[in-house]
C-alpha cells in the first residue's frame, strides 16, 4: 500500500494567504463601485460615516458620542440668502443650548470642487460653532443616502451646477440614534427649544 503523504503546513498557509487576497481584492473593488458601507447602527435614519473635517483628520459619528448632533447638508455654490441663515440658526442653537452638547455638523456635498479654505469661508462667517466636513465621492453619496439628503446637482447656467441642500436638519441623540428632523428654515431658538424637549424626555 503506498503512503499518504502528509499535506504540509506550508501548503495551507499558502492557500489561505491567496484566499484572503482574492476576497480582499474582491471587496475592496466592490466598495469602490459601490460606495463605502455605512451601518444603519438600528437606525432608519442616519448611521455610522467616516468623514474628513477641514484639518484633513478623520471624522466618524463616535467623535460625537454623548452630544446632540445636528446634521444637514450643504454645499459651497448654494445661495447665500438660503444657506447662511441655516448655518447661523444651528450655531444659534449650540450657543443656546450649550456648546459642549451640540455638534453641528454641516456636510458639504461636492468634493471635487471644494477645499478647506472653501469650505471655512463658506460656513464659518455665519456658523463659526458649526463643524464643516466632507468626504470622497463614495463616502458623500453614501452618507446622505443613510440621512436621507438629497444628493442632487441644480443646474445653473448651460454648463454650470450647484448641489441642492437639504431640506430639514437631522437630530441624533447622545447615544447616536435617530432623534427627529426640523426644516431648514428653522431658527436657532427653535433648534434650541427642540432640543429641550427632546432631552426632556430621555
Amino acid at each position: 500500500m503506498t503512503e499518504r503523504k502528509p499535506f504540509k503546513l506550508g501548503k495551507v498557509t499558502a492557500i489561505i494567504i491567496v484566499l484572503a487576497g482574492l476576497l480582499g481584492w474582491a471587496g475592496f473593488h466592490l466598495a469602490d463601485r459601490e460606495g463605502a458601507i455605512v451601518s444603519k447602527q438600528g437606525n432608519e435614519v442616519g448611521g455610522s460615516y467616516r468623514l474628513t473635517d477641514l484639518g484633513e483628520g478623520t471624522v466618524t459619528e463616535g467623535d460625537f458620542h454623548s452630544r446632540w448632533v445636528l446634521m444637514w447638508f450643504s454645499d459651497i455654490h448654494c445661495p447665500p440668502e438660503q444657506c447662511r441663515p441655516t448655518y447661523r440658526a444651528m450655531s444659534e442653537a449650540a450657543e443656546a443650548f450649550g456648546v459642549h452638547r451640540v455638534a453641528p455638523l454641516v456636510v458639504m456635498l461636492d468634493p471635487m470642487r471644494e477645499t478647506a479654505d472653501t469650505r471655512r469661508a463658506a460656513v464659518l462667517p455665519y456658523g463659526p460653532r458649526d463643524i464643516p466636513l466632507t468626504g470622497s465621492p463614495n463616502e458623500i453619496a453614501a452618507v446622505t443616502q443613510e440621512f436621507h439628503a438629497p444628493d442632487v446637482k441644480i443646474p445653473v447656467g448651460d454648463r454650470d451646477y450647484r448641489m441642492q441642500p437639504a431640506p430639514r436638519i437631522v437630530i441624533m441623540d447622545p447615544d447616536g440614534h435617530y432623534a427627529g428632523m426640523l426644516e431648514a428654515s428653522a431658527t436657532g431658538q427653535e433648534i434650541a427649544d427642540r432640543l429641550r424637549d427632546l432631552a426632556k424626555t430621555r
